[in-house]
């Protein structure tokens, strides 16, 4: 057994809204004898406020589903400007970094990026305390950044750069995300390929459809359901959707479904607001054990990308959960990882991103045969179960752990 120092800014259990990847690879690691400690904000990510059980407190300790969980403050309230943004991240890093060096001394440290301050933080604890240290890479921070327009002060890409760095260069194993990703890691020229391994999202093979509980939705009965589940933030274009939507509006057996939060939610509820979209209904948030009722409600299940080159090594969490509810997929997305895996999967349509034309006409055709589009739905959970089983690829993240905590002893 090893004791193991988990750090995510962004750490979410299935009784909250947003991706499971940390709890899910946290729970696997206590399941395989590890002693795990997680250190996370206690800010709730998609509405970015402070619970009240936690106001006026830095650090709070707790024991939830077998882990225990030490939370932290970051500010809250925090947008899309880069002062904020780094406010968080900075507040996160120095409090997450007080709290590591209150705990005992791990075997092994992971940490998760973004955010990369605090990643870094993490690296100089294992590096302090003699531990070894895997690097999860979710994003490529702050290339992703740069090339979204987020950053464009030097000074600040320059600090960035070098903090990212740090991090491959302190890593004894980097996970990344996507093959995209992983790409990316490789071609910063800090780390040898042999080090980095690629451990994608996946989907539970204990999640089953359940077609006699879907969730209630604000629409008819035999309605036509495109939806979305997710962040309504900057990489989605969801303007695209409701430009769908309007071209739409002239058939009342479909309707647009978005469900979940976000720093753009509220442009976008104005947005269709003043476009009169009666055939569009927002839902709030929900924990990620209701997404699978939402999806049941859905015939169809909406990717939309913004049309950069950033977002061809795309393939997020939603995805995964769309193909485990067995929903077809449309996805707007520049030609790349997301695109290829909707063709290998025979999971639905690509059409290009940011067309509203080309995805209106795309739903049209969906709707027009139901039976057609449910079938692929079906091959897309299919080869999802065979390709990105979840506990598989939690399996495989413990090995590295396991490698890891070997060589620390």
């Amino acid at each position: 057994m090893a004791r193991v120092l988990y750090v995510s800014q962004y750490f979410v259990s299935g009784d909250q809204p947003g991706g499971v990847r940390h709890w899910q690879h946290c729970r696997a690691l206590a399941r395989a004898g590890h002693q795990v400690t997680v250190v996370t904000s206690y800010v709730q990510h998609k509405e970015r406020t402070i619970p009240e059980e936690f106001r006026g407190r830095r650090i709070v300790r707790t024991h939830e589903d077998g882990l225990d969980v030490v939370r932290t403050y970051s500010t809250p309230g925090y947008g899309r400007d880069l002062r904020s943004r780094l406010s968080n991240y900075g507040t996160f890093a120095l409090w997450s970094l007080i709290a590591e060096l209150r705990l005992p001394r791990p075997d092994v440290v992971v940490a998760s990026s973004p955010s990369l301050p605090a990643a870094a933080a993490a690296a100089a604890v294992a590096r302090a305390r003699r531990a070894r240290f895997l690097l999860e890479v979710r994003d490529l921070w702050p290339d992703s950044a740069v090339a979204m327009g987020l950053v464009t002060d030097p000074r600040v890409i320059g600090a960035a750069r070098r903090m990212e760095h740090y991090c491959y260069r302190r890593a004894d194993r980097i996970v990344a995300l996507t093959e995209g990703i992983r790409d990316g890691v490789v071609q910063s020229g800090v780390v040898p390929a042999g080090r980095v391994s690629l451990i994608t999202n996946g989907v539970d093979l204990d999640v089953h459809p359940d077609p006699a509980h879907p969730a209630r939705l604000d629409v008819p009965d035999d309605a036509f359901v495109a939806m979305f589940v997710g962040a309504h933030g900057t990489y989605s274009s969801l303007e695209t959707v409701l430009g769908a939507a309007d071209l739409l509006r002239d058939d009342p057996g479909i309707r647009v479904v978005l469900v979940g939060g976000g720093d753009r939610k509220p442009a976008l509820v104005q947005q269709a607001a003043d476009m009169r979209l009666s055939n569009v209904t927002f839902v709030d948030p929900v924990p990620k054990r209701q997404v699978p009722a939402y999806l049941e409600r859905a015939h169809l299940c909406l990717l939309p990308y913004q049309d950069r080159e950033l977002f061809a090594g795309a393939l997020p969490n939603k995805v995964f959960d769309y193909l485990a509810a067995a929903r077809p997929i449309l996805a707007s997305a520049p030609v790349g990882e997301l695109t290829r895996l909707v063709d290998r999967a025979g999971c639905g349509w690509n059409v290009a991103p940011e067309d509203p034309a080309a995805m209106a006409a795309a739903i049209r055709a969906a709707a027009a045969d139901r039976t057609a589009a449910a079938a692929r739905g079906a091959a897309g959970r299919e080869y999802a179960l065979q390709h990105y089983d979840r506990a598989r690829l939690a399996q495989r993240f413990v090995g590295l752990v396991d490698d890891l905590a070997a060589g620390a002893r």
